[in-house]
Formats: structure tokens, sequence, C-alpha cells
């Protein structure tokens, strides 16, 4: 059965893929407005084609936030099609993604912003372009962990990639966003189960990829943290040690829950 999932989902996902693509392709040339809004229906369709079942408080989550860094933990692929389904914003990613096939490839036609973290030299041109399009009320999101988790827990997060918020003469926001995997085919997770879909240790992609959508029907919870201003921190550290707590906090109460 899981095979048949697995092929029915592929075909579906194959389908929209290639309609999608000269879609996006279009309003990337000719349409600013419908370049940003069409990766939000793209993923919404990714989502129900492969049953993911996203919850999270709509109180917290406000879709006319402007100038917003969204900074989440990274369990797997699938953080993207969640987050992408419910967020106005542009993922960072490292320069790789965009080398991963067809992943890369609809990562770049999605307007996904790439970064060197090897290239010293244009870090802080990085840095600056990001920062001007938050000021100028674009939302970005960032997996500052640098990898993904086996999503029982979150990684150290690395500062260094915080230091494009850091302005304290502007009105950019913060927001913490936890990302737990908790129910398969609604029953609660346990840990073997929430680390057999994650993408940890040398599973490929395509495997880990794989075994998420052979499992069944999975209910991810998405929570939005309070909305901060960066004026409230003095440094990229201290923001770096609220995010891991409040992403930490949200992480562990929820799978207390379920």
């Amino acid at each position: 059965m899981s095979v048949l999932r697995l092929i029915s989902i592929l075909f579906f996902l194959a389908l929209v893929i290639a309609i999608s693509i000269p879609i996006q392709f279009f309003f990337n040339v000719v349409g600013f407005k419908f370049k940003k809004l069409y990766p939000l229906l793209f993923y919404k369709m990714i989502q129900v084609i492969t049953g993911i079942n996203i919850d999270f408080d709509a109180s917290k989550h406000n879709k006319k936030n402007s100038g917003v860094l969204y900074i989440a933990n990274h369990v797997s692929w699938f953080d993207i099609i969640c987050l992408g389904t419910l967020l106005n914003a542009r993922f960072i990613a490292k320069k790789e993604v965009a080398n991963m096939g067809i992943f890369g490839f609809l990562a770049k036609l999605s307007n996904t912003f790439f970064i060197d973290n090897e290239n010293k030299n244009k870090i802080i041109e990085y840095n600056q372009l990001i920062q001007k399009n938050l000021q100028n009320g674009e939302n970005f999101i960032i997996f500052p962990e640098g990898t993904t988790s086996d999503g029982n827990g979150i990684m150290d997060f690395k500062s260094s990639m915080l230091e494009c918020a850091f302005d304290k003469n502007s009105q950019i926001n913060i927001q913490p966003i936890s990302i737990c995997y908790s129910k398969l085919n609604n029953i609660p997770m346990g840990i073997y189960l929430r680390r057999n879909i994650a993408w940890v240790g040398d599973t490929s992609m395509v495997a880990a990829m794989a075994n998420f959508l052979k499992s069944g029907k999975i209910t991810v919870d998405i929570i939005f943290h309070e909305l901060v201003s960066i004026k409230n921190f003095e440094n990229r550290k201290e923001l770096a040690i609220y995010c891991e707590k409040q992403i930490l906090t949200g992480l562990n109460q929820t799978i207390k829950i379920n």
C-alpha cells in the first residue's frame, strides 16, 4: 500500500510541477506581484497532494506582516512546503541547494535567496541586501541551524546567519517558529517515527522524501511565537539564544502534549 501511495503522489507531484514551471516563469518575467503569490498556491497544492496536515494558531499568524525575518528549526525538506503554504516570504538557502536537480530549479523559480557561506567577501554584501529588502517590507525565512535535526530537538543556531537582521534604526521584526512533526495517521509519533521521517545523517534527500511520503498522513504543528523587534536585542548572539529557547520550548511542549 505504501508503494502505491508513493507512486500516486509522485505522479500528481510531477503533474503539478510540470504545470507550475511555465506559469511561475511567466510571472517572474512580467508580474512582480504574482511572482510572489504563485508560490503560495504551488506549496498549497503540494501540501494537499502529499497529505500533510498543518495545525497552527491563526491568531498568531498575520498574513499581512511585512519586513519580518521568520526564524525556524529545520527537520525536513517538507518544512519548506509547510512554511511556504502559510507565509508570503522568500527562503534563504545555501548555494548548494541551487544544484539539487529539480529541487534546486524549483527553489530558483520560487525566488529563493541563495547565499555562499564559504565566500567571506560576499557575506557582508548578502547581509546588506537582505537587510535592505527587509526594510522595504519583504519577508524572509531562515533556518539558522544550517542543517536538519531529527525533529526531537534542535541544533545550535549559527548566530552569523542572523547578522542580516541587525539595523537598530530599522523596523525589522523577528518571529521565531517551531516546527514539530507530531502525528502519523492521526496517532502521536514517538522519537523513532519522528526521526524516521526527518532528513538526517547519511540519508539521501531522495530516500528521506520517499520515507516521508510512504509513511502516511503526517500532521505538522507550526507554532508561531510572539513577533518581536530587532531593537530588543544587543547583538546576533543574543537573538540566536532567544530564538533557540522559544523554538525549543514550543517543540517540547507540542511533543509532550502529543
